[in-house]
């Protein structure tokens, strides 16, 4: 994937014996795994990211985890309900009884008439194809290079690598 990118300008190999250095290396998922969306119990808000409101109803992004489930009829004391775990989710738009966000690189709508009994209406596969990083957004840092053969590369972490073979 680093040589595609070598030709875009986007990475370069590391010849340089360079010893331990910080460096980022992804972490990977198993796509089908990924893929999956469940309800959960109410989560704290860590990441808190795009929120949308219908009725009384707000819908918050836990950016790359999932979508949290408010209820607002008292705006003075939100209710949490639940926690769509969706990974990878950073989006979120509603329209009429549909919620519509990301899952992974696909388009997924929510049929959330029921709040309680939230369903799946339809998946675009691979409607984002950018989603999938294979090289950390920091730019002019050294990486370990994607490999493919592990699964898809859901984020990066710092950590000492040992002579990293790429820098963005």
């Amino acid at each position: 994937m680093c040589a595609i990118l070598l030709v875009l300008g986007s990475c370069t190999k590391n010849t340089n014996q360079l010893g331990e250095v910080d460096a980022y290396v992804p972490i990977y998922g198993n796509v089908g795994d990924l893929k999956v969306i469940t309800k959960q119990p109410p989560q704290p808000i860590v990441k808190g990211g795009k929120i949308a409101v219908i009725g009384n109803h707000l819908f918050q992004v836990e950016s790359g985890e999932g979508i949290h489930v408010i209820d607002i009829s008292n705006p003075i004391i939100p209710r949490k309900i639940s926690f769509l775990r969706i990974p990878l989710c950073n989006e979120v738009t509603l329209r009429g009884n549909f919620l519509y966000t990301n899952n992974v690189s696909d388009l997924v709508t929510l049929n959330i008439s029921d709040i309680n009994n939230i369903t799946t209406a339809s998946r675009i596969i691979n409607a984002f194809p950018n989603m999938q990083t294979q090289y950390p957004p920091q730019t002019n840092v050294y990486f370990e290079c994607a490999d493919v053969n592990k699964g898809m590369v859901i984020g990066w972490e710092l950590k000492k690598v040992n002579n990293p073979k790429c820098r963005r």
